[in-house]
């Protein structure tokens, strides 16, 4: 009875996640993220982090893929500091397999030259 017991306690919480495996691959599927090769991601991040070092707010750069089709546009809205980093906000929008999206993300510089995205 104890390892019936126990075997239950491991997986219930496998197909608790089930339902939102599904609901996020769903997600992803409508998203233009989801249609990305990998040169694709390469190429937005590369111009991320370009943009993130050395555009000031307001400006805005663009990226592509002619291989794919994969685009975006990225536009710097904000720079401030939160807990001692150098931060930025940045609205992105991008478009791949017959999906676009935009939003706003905000990113801040870290110790080792990164930027992390923040929640």
């Amino acid at each position: 009875m104890r390892t019936r017991l126990r075997e239950l306690i491991l997986v219930l919480p496998l197909l608790a996640a089930a339902p939102a495996v599904a609901v996020n691959t769903y997600f992803m599927d409508k998203m233009p993220i989801g249609h990305m090769t990998t040169e694709d991601i390469d190429i937005m991040l590369a111009a991320v982090n370009s943009a993130l070092d050395s555009l000031p707010d307001g400006a805005a750069t663009h990226w592509s893929n002619s291989k794919t089709g994969a685009k975006g546009d990225l536009t710097l809205r904000a720079t401030y500091q939160e807990g001692g980093q150098r931060c930025r906000d940045m609205q992105v929008e991008n478009s791949a397999g017959g999906f676009s999206n935009r939003t706003v993300v905000s990113m801040c510089k870290q110790p080792d030259g990164a930027w992390k995205l923040m929640q």
